[in-house]
C-alpha cells in the first residue's frame, strides 16, 4: 500500500526536477548543469596528441574524429585519487556499452608517468584488469621509447592539467574528465571525483543521438524506478 502511495510522488518529483524536453545541445547542457554540479560545458577545439597504446601502436586524436571521446589522466603509481578515477571511468564505460553506444564512444586514458615505460605499461595493462575494462572501446596511451620522460605531462598540461613530481613515486595533480565530441571540439569537463557517472552517460547520448536523448533517458530512469518499487 505504501508503494502505491509513494510511486505517484516520486514519478511527479522526477518529472518536475527538470525541463521535459531539450529542444538543443545548448538546452540539454542547462538541463544536465541543474543535475550536475561539478560539470563544465565548453566549446572549444580538443588540443592534438599522437601517442602509443600498450602495443606500441600509434593512436593520434584525429584517429579518434567520429566518435565522442572521453579523456582522463593518471598517474599509474598513484595510490589514491587515480584508481577512485579510474573506477569512475569504468562504470561510465558500461552504462554507455549497455545504452548500445559502444560503436559511437571511444575512452582514452593517458598515462603521466615519467618513470621506465615498460613498468607503466604493466600498469596499465593491470588497470584494465582490475577494473574489468572493454578493450573494444578503450585505450590507455603513454609515450614511445624515443620521448622525453615529461611528453604526457606535456599533453595533460595542453587540457589545463599540471602533474607535478613531488617526491619518488608521487605526482600532485587535479582530477578532470574530458568529453569531446565528433568533430574533436572540447564539449565538457567532469570535475573531480563526485560526479555522478549516469550525467556524463547522459550527455555523451546527447552527442550521439542529439538532445532529445536526454528526455528518453529521463523517462527510462522513471519507468526504473517504478518497476524496482512494484518488484
Amino acid at each position: 500500500m505504501k508503494n502505491a502511495i509513494y510511486a505517484p510522488l516520486l514519478i511527479l518529483s522526477l518529472m518536475t526536477s527538470s525541463p521535459s524536453f531539450a529542444h538543443s545541445l545548448e538546452d540539454a547542457e542547462a538541463e544536465l548543469q541543474d543535475r550536475e554540479r561539478y560539470a563544465q560545458f565548453v566549446d572549444q577545439p580538443a588540443p592534438a596528441f599522437s601517442l602509443t597504446d600498450v602495443d606500441s601502436n600509434i593512436v593520434s586524436s584525429s584517429d579518434l574524429e567520429e566518435s565522442v571521446v572521453v579523456l582522463n589522466f593518471i598517474y599509474t603509481r598513484c595510490k589514491e585519487a587515480c584508481p577512485v578515477h579510474m573506477n569512475l571511468i569504468a562504470e561510465v564505460q558500461g552504462q554507455v556499452n549497455d545504452a548500445g553506444l559502444r560503436d559511437e564512444v571511444e575512452f582514452i586514458t593517458i598515462a603521466t608517468d615519467s618513470e621506465d615505460i615498460a613498468g607503466t605499461r604493466n600498469n596499465m595493462r593491470a588497470y584494465g584488469t582490475n577494473f574489468d575494462f572493454d578493450p573494444a572501446n578503450w585505450r590507455f596511451l603513454y609515450r614511445s621509447e624515443n620521448e622525453p620522460a615529461d611528453t604526457t605531462r606535456q599533453v595533460a598540461e595542453t587540457y589545463g592539467l599540471k602533474f607535478d613530481d613531488v617526491a619518488e613515486g608521487v605526482q600532485s595533480h587535479g582530477v578532470v574528465t574530458h568529453v569531446i565530441d565528433q568533430s574533436g571540439r572540447m564539449r565538457a569537463r567532469f570535475h573531480g571525483l563526485e560526479f555522478a557517472p549516469e550525467h556524463l552517460v547522459d550527455y555523451v547520448e546527447v552527442l550521439v543521438k542529439g538532445p532529445e536523448a536526454l528526455s528518453d533517458s529521463l523517462w527510462g530512469r522513471i519507468h526504473h524506478y517504478v518497476t524496482n518499487i512494484f518488484n
